[in-house]
């Protein structure tokens, strides 16, 4: 079995690398500055950025790759942090390309490199805001909530593989130094992540996305394609999706349908 994962330098990416590995899978994985601090080799690894999707780099490394398992995309950011009417606009929609439709089209690339029908999985991360503004993390919430419906028409396009999306919640990682250095422009925010990090314990344990991770792997189709779901706040078991599909057989896509069922 062959997992891809974007950005696995990320925390999340080389933990899920980690246990993907213990697993049997062959892991290759994408990097934009630093390679990741897990054992792979050189020859598994693309330096990336993702605004190059449609790179002749990229499609060659997919090329040499073949057929895989399941893809993995931890790419994020929330830069720029603060009020969207004070953003440099540039700055600002690169932002929400890298959070969306850049990561939407290395996937779609990665799909027609494979040059297969076999069913395979696809996990890409959601992030704040699905139910609220946000307030000071516009590009941030703007990309994921696209990156969401991405999910779900992908799904309804796409019948031999698994799409899903995962908020992982407060997870321990180096996405939240943005905040800290944005300081008083990420309004409350800033001092939330402060109290978060002073509390670790507070934060969902990045165990806790993985085991996640590789349930939705084990799970129907039909129970988790094209649906958003909580790593916090949701019950995965089969019994409960099941019941929830039963209930309606669109719970959990963009507008988080059933959320108190």
């Amino acid at each position: 079995m062959k997992a891809l994962i974007l950005s696995i330098n990320s925390d999340i990416g080389e933990s899920i690398a980690n246990h993907l590995g213990k697993k049997g899978y062959e892991v290759f994985g994408t990097y934009k500055n630093n390679k990741p601090k897990i054992n792979i080799s050189d020859e598994n690894l693309l330096r990336f950025d993702i605004k190059d999707y449609d790179s002749s780099r990229y499609k060659f490394w997919l090329n040499s790759i073949g057929e895989w398992d399941l893809f993995i995309s931890c790419v994020g950011t929330q830069k720029p942090v603060g009020q969207l009417i004070q953003q440099n606009i540039n700055d600002w929609v690169e932002a929400v390309a890298v959070n969306s439709s850049y990561q939407v089209a290395a996937l779609i690339n990665a799909i027609k490199g494979r040059k297969s029908t076999n069913h395979a999985d696809v996990i890409l991360f959601a992030g704040g805001g699905t139910n609220s503004a946000n307030p000071n993390y516009s590009s941030y919430t703007l990309g994921k909530i696209s990156l969401i419906k991405a999910v779900e028409l992908l799904a309804n396009e796409i019948k031999f593989m698994k799409f899903t999306i995962l908020g992982p919640g407060w997870v321990k990682t180096k996405i939240h130094e943005e905040t800290i250095s944005a300081k008083e422009k990420a309004g409350e925010n800033y001092k939330k992540t402060l109290e978060m990090i002073s509390n670790p314990n507070r934060f969902n344990p990045m165990e806790k996305v993985v085991e996640d991770i590789l349930q939705i792997i084990s799970l129907p189709t039909e129970l988790v394609s094209g649906r958003n779901f909580s790593s916090v706040h949701d019950d995965l078991s089969i019994d409960n999706l099941k019941r929830l599909n039963e209930l309606d057989v669109d719970f959990y896509k963009l507008r988080r349908q059933l959320n108190n069922q």
